[in-house]
């Protein structure tokens, strides 16, 4: 194997490993679930964001995991790339004490704030309709054995 060829290999991995680490990030700050883009459908064409996350369909996630990143650049890129989505560059230097950061356009903070409240709030609704099934399953079984208040 060449040097090209070697150094190409270990971008990928660290590539990949930089996008399960920010999807494991998402699921432990936020519980979100979140998967590579590339795992399922392979080479993406450059179009697609790095992951995906099924609470935040309406954000492009660009993962970096670089020692030197351009950070316009980076994010310009994302831009280009999202369509009508909001772009987010979530990044992280190696060996960073710091951890991930995130980094958005000022003027895209109000897609960011509208795409997290839309995953509460779903969150939120999901909870109640799961309160209330249980509620009228336990008033069903109480009436059917002749349990009242």
């Amino acid at each position: 194997m060449t040097d090209a060829s070697s150094r190409g290999k270990r971008s990928r991995r660290k590539g990949k490993i930089g996008e399960q680490e920010a999807c494991h990030i998402l699921q432990t700050l936020f519980g979100w679930v979140c998967r590579r883009t590339q795992q399922f459908s392979g080479w993406s064409g450059g179009d697609s964001p790095d992951i995906i996350c099924m609470q935040t369909p309406s954000l492009f996630y660009e993962v970096k995991r670089v020692n030197k990143l351009n950070v316009p650049r980076a994010l310009l890129t994302a831009t280009k790339q999202c369509g009508r989505k909001t772009p987010v560059l979530l990044h992280r230097p190696d060996r960073c004490t710091v951890g991930w950061m995130l980094t958005i356009r000022l003027s895209d903070l109000p897609g960011l704030v509208h795409a997290y409240q839309s995953a509460v709030d779903h969150e939120v609704e999901t909870r109640v309709a799961v309160a209330a099934e249980a509620l009228s399953d336990t008033a069903a079984c109480n009436s059917q054995n002749g349990f009242t208040k």
